[in-house]
C-alpha cells in the first residue's frame, strides 16, 4: 500500500504525551445529534490560539521521523489567515510549504495542532473544508489528522503508535487522483514502550473521479494476427482475479464486441464456452475480488480442434505491477510465470495534473471527515463514505479469528473499504479516547516514509494548502470534549446586541410581522418573509462590534439553507456562518467575525411558508479599534512603473496573498505605490521580496501623488523579508528603487504599510 506517511515506523520513536495535556479539561459543550458544537471558521486576522499550537523546528529527530526535508516556522510565510479566496465561505487559513534555506533546511512548512485545548473521541463528526491548491509534485503533501490527547491512568506518557493515529486527509502530489484516510494502532502494548515492528495500519482510498474507493479497470488484450474462430477462452486466475469481467472481440481495436461477461468470478481456472471471431481478444476487467491486482498464470484462446491461438502471440495490456510481471507471461504456456496489473489501490505517477483536471484533489475545495462512533470510524469526503474501520476484532468480519482483516464491499452503492481490529491489546483501547487536531504540510525527503516520496526538481513553490473552516458535531453519546478555555468576558459579551437595535428585512408577510418583531425580546411577536427563497433580515448594531455567537429562535417556518453574515457598510457582505441542513427550533451558532451589520441571508426554505423567526440574537463584545498591526496597504489600489507581465501587476504585491507577486522591467529605475484612501500616519513598512529584490530604494510618502517625502532609504538591501521602521504620513507611499540587487528587475511578494 502507497500509504503518505508509509509506516512512518519512526515517527513518534521519542515523542512522549506530556501528562499536562491529559489532564487539560475545559469546559464542554452540552450537544445534541449533529449539533455543531465547535468550529474554526478562519474569518479573523490571525490563528486562535486559543484553540490552536503552532509546531516549529524540525521534529524530535531532525526530520519529523518521517526523513522530510523541511522546518516548520511560526512565520506569516508559512501560516495566515487569508480574505478574498474564490469559492470560500469567508476567511480561509493558508499553510504554505516554500523552497527557501532558513536556519538549517532548504524547505519551511507550517504545522498546527489543537493538543490540551480542542480534543474529542467517539460520539463526534471531525471534519474540514480544505483546497489542497498548490500540492502537484511528488514530495508535496498535506494532512489532516489526529493524535490522541489522553493517557492511561498511571502513565507520563503515551508511546506511538500505542496511542494511536486517524489520518482524515492525506493526500500527496505523486498520487494525485486520491485521498487516503488511515488509522494506525499497535498490535502489542510492550509497557509502553516504543518497537520498530509493532504497527499496524489501514488506509483506504477516495477517487475523486468515481467518488467511492477506487478500481481502474484493467485489461489485457491479445493479437491472433488475423481474424480467427474461437469457441472456448481459459483463463488460469492467480490469487488476484477479476469479480467482474468481459470477453470481447474486435478487427480494429476500436469497436469491441462482448461475447461473455460475469459478475461472479470465483478465480482458480474459469474455462469459458464462448463463440467468437475476431482478430483481437481480450479480457476487460472492471471489479477486483481482493486487493490486490488482476494477475493470470495463462490467457487461452481455443478453437474447435483445441489450438491455443493465443499461445506466444503479441498482447498488450493496460498496466504492469512489475516489469517481472510482463504480458507475454500470460501466452507463454508456462503455468509458472504471469502477468499482473496495478494493484487496486493507486501507485505514484501522473503528477502534476492539468490545471483543469477536475478529477483531481487540488482542482477544488473537498470536505474531508470522519464519523467516529463507539465501534467504528467512517471515513468520507464530501458526504462519501469510503473507508469503514471497526474497531474490534469480529466487528466487520465474524466470528472474531485474531486477524487484521480487510476488503472493498458495496456499501450503500459504493466501493467502500471495510477494515477492523485495533483493540489488540486491554491496557489501552487508542479509538475510544479523545484525540486533539493537526493540520500540516511538508516535503517528502529520499526515504518515502511521507509526503509522497522524495521531492522531485520540478516541483513548483510556494505550494499552498487552503482550508476553510473546521468543524465538529456531536452524534450523540459521547463524552464532553475539550474545548478552549473560556476567555473572560469582554462588556457586552453576554449582552444581546441586536435588542431593540433597527432592523430591516428584504419582505414581510405583512405589517404586523416587520423585521423589528426580531429584535424586540418579545417572543410572542415575530418577522415572517415572503413565501419565496432569496430573503434576509439584517440588524444595525450601531458601530462595529466582534461577533462570538448569533441565536435564531424559529416559529415553524424555518431556514433550511442560510448563511450569516457581517458587513460594515451594508454592501460588502462576509459570511461568517452557512449552512445547508437547518431543521428549525433554535439554532445556536458559533461564529466569529467583525462588523456593525448582522445578516441572516436565507437561500432555501425548510417549508412551503416564508422565513420566521421569534428571536434574532446577537453576541460579542463592544466596539472594534482597528488594531495597530493592521496592514493598510491590504487591498488596496496600487500602481507601478511598469510591469513584466499582465499576471505581475502591482496590485499582486497587494493582496495578501503570497503566491502572487509584482515584478518590473528588467531596468532602473522602478517604483511601486500605494493609495491608502486617506492621509496616514505610517509607523512601519514591510517588503517581501521574490528574488529580484531591491538593493538600493528609498520609501516615500504624499498626500497628493505629486510631491514625495522619503521617510527611509536604504543602501545595501539583501532581499528576503524588510522589515522597516519609519516614522512620516501621507495618503500615497511609494517605493522607489534606484538600484537593483540581480540582473533581474524588482519583484515583491508583498508590500506592506502599517
Amino acid at each position: 500500500m502507497n500509504n503518505m506517511k508509509q509506516t512512518r515506523l519512526k515517527k513518534y520513536m521519542r515523542r512522549l504525551l506530556p501528562l499536562a495535556i491529559a489532564l487539560s479539561t475545559f469546559g464542554a459543550a452540552t450537544a445534541h445529534a449533529q449539533t455543531l458544537i465547535w468550529s474554526d471558521e478562519f474569518n479573523g486576522t490571525r490563528l486562535d490560539l486559543n484553540a490552536w499550537n503552532i509546531e516549529t523546528g524540525t521534529g524530535i529527530n531532525g526530520d519529523w521521523g518521517t526523513g522530510q526535508l523541511d522546518r516548520a516556522t511560526d512565520r506569516p510565510e508559512n501560516i495566515s489567515i487569508k480574505q478574498g479566496i474564490a469559492g470560500a465561505d469567508g476567511g480561509a487559513l493558508a499553510i504554505t510549504t516554500r523552497k527557501e534555506f532558513y536556519i538549517d533546511k532548504d524547505y519551511t512548512s507550517g504545522r498546527i495542532n489543537t493538543a490540551g485545548k480542542v480534543a474529542f473521541g467517539p460520539g463526534y463528526k471531525i471534519e474540514a473544508r480544505v483546497w489542497a491548491k498548490d500540492v502537484k509534485y511528488k514530495g508535496q503533501g498535506f494532512a489532516f489528522w489526529m493524535m490522541p490527547n489522553e493517557i492511561p491512568a498511571g502513565e507520563d506518557h503515551l508511546m506511538w503508535p500505542q496511542g494511536g493515529e486517524v489520518d482524515i486527509m492525506e493526500y500527496v502530489g505523486s498520487i494525485p487522483f486520491h485521498n487516503l484516510g488511515t488509522v494506525h494502532y499497535a498490535w502489542f502494548w510492550e509497557n509502553n514502550a516504543y518497537q520498530d515492528w509493532n504497527h499496524g495500519h489501514l488506509g483506504g482510498y477516495y477517487s475523486f473521479k468515481d467518488k467511492q474507493g477506487p478500481d481502474e479497470p484493467e485489461w489485457i488484450q491479445v493479437d491472433l494476427g488475423s481474424a480467427q474462430a474461437f469457441n472456448q477462452v481459459v483463463l488460469n486466475w492467480e490469487g488476484a482475479y477479476g469479480k467482474t469481467y468481459k470477453i470481447q472481440i474486435s478487427n480494429d481495436q476500436v469497436n469491441w464486441t462482448d461475447v461473455y461477461s460475469t459478475t461472479t468470478g470465483d478465480g482458480g481456472i474459469d474455462v469459458i464456452n464462448a463463440n467468437g471471431n475476431g482478430r483481437y481478444v481480450r479480457m476487460y476487467g472492471t471489479e477486483r475480488a481482493t486487493e490486490w491486482s488482476y494477475s493470470l498464470f495463462e490467457f487461452e484462446i481455443k478453437n474447435s480442434a483445441g489450438t491455443n491461438l493465443a499461445l506466444n502471440r503479441p498482447v498488450t495490456v493496460s498496466s504492469l505491477q512489475a516489469p517481472d510481471l510482463s504480458a507475454a507471461n500470460a501466452v507463454d504456456g508456462q503455468t509458472s510465470t504471469r502477468w499482473s496489473s496495478n494493484l487496486r489501490n493507486p501507485g505514484y505517477g501522473n503528477y502534476p495534473p492539468a490545471a483543469n483536471d477536475q478529477n483531481a484533489g487540488s482542482w477544488g475545495w473537498h470536505t474531508y471527515g470522519v464519523n467516529w462512533h463507539n465501534d467504528r470510524i467512517e471515513f468520507y469526503v464530501d458526504g462519501n463514505v469510503y473507508h469503514i474501520h471497526y474497531l474490534n476484532d469480529g466487528g466487520a468480519f465474524p466470528p472474531a479469528d485474531g486477524n487484521d482483516s480487510a476488503r472493498t464491499e458495496i456499501r450503500n452503492g459504493k466501493r467502500t473499504y471495510i477494515s477492523e481490529y485495533s483493540n489488540h491489546f486491554p491496557e489501552w483501547h487508542p479509538f475510544e479516547h479523545q484525540m486533539y487536531l493537526i493540520l500540516s504540510s511538508g516535503v517528502g525527503g529520499q526515504s518515502g516514509f511521507t509526503y509522497g516520496g522524495g521531492i522531485v526538481p520540478e516541483a513548483v513553490f510556494p505550494a499552498s494548502t487552503l482550508i476553510d473552516w473546521v468543524r465538529v458535531y456531536s452524534l450523540g453519546g459521547g463524552k464532553p470534549p475539550v474545548l478552549p478555555p473560556t476567555t473572560p468576558n469582554q462588556p457586552g459579551d453576554n449582552t444581546n446586541l441586536a435588542l431593540n437595535k433597527p432592523a430591516v428585512a428584504s419582505s414581510s408577510e405583512n405589517d404586523g410581522m416587520s423585521a423589528t418583531q426580531a429584535v424586540d425580546g418579545n417572543t410572542n411577536s415575530r418577522w415572517a418573509s415572503q413565501w419565496t427563497d432569496a430573503q434576509w433580515i439584517y440588524v444595525d448594531l450601531g458601530s462595529s462590534k466582534t461577533i462570538n455567537r448569533v441565536l435564531l429562535k424559529w416559529e415553524a417556518a424555518y431556514g433550511k439553507s442560510y448563511q450569516i453574515q457581517v458587513s460594515e457598510d451594508k454592501v460588502n457582505w462576509t459570511t461568517i456562518y452557512s449552512t445547508t441542513t437547518g431543521d428549525g427550533g433554535v439554532d445556536d451558532i458559533t461564529a466569529s467575525g467583525t462588523g456593525r451589520y448582522v445578516r441572516l441571508n436565507g437561500t432555501q426554505r425548510g417549508t412551503g411558508y416564508g422565513y420566521s423567526l421569534f428571536d434574532f440574537e446577537v453576541y460579542g463584545s463592544g466596539g472594534i479599534t482597528p488594531p495597530a498591526n493592521t496592514n493598510k496597504a491590504l487591498n488596496k489600489p496600487a500602481t507601478s512603473s511598469s510591469d513584466e507581465g499582465a499576471a505581475w501587476n502591482a496590485a499582486q504585491a497587494v493582496d495578501g496573498d503570497i503566491n502572487t507577486r509584482w515584478a518590473s522591467q528588467w531596468s532602473d529605475p522602478q517604483w511601486i505605490k500605494v493609495d491608502l484612501g486617506s492621509v496616514q500616519s505610517i509607523s512601519r513598512v514591510k517588503l517581501n521580496w521574490e528574488g529580484a529584490f531591491g538593493k538600493n530604494y528609498q520609501v516615500q510618502t504624499s498626500a497628493d501623488n505629486v510631491t514625495w517625502t522619503t521617510i527611509h532609504t536604504v543602501t545595501n538591501g539583501d532581499g528576503a523579508i524588510d522589515e522597516l521602521t519609519v516614522s512620516g504620513s501621507g495618503r500615497y507611499v511609494r517605493i522607489n528603487a534606484t538600484a537593483r540587487g540581480t540582473g533581474y528587475g524588482y519583484s515583491l511578494w508583498d508590500f506592506e504599510v502599517y
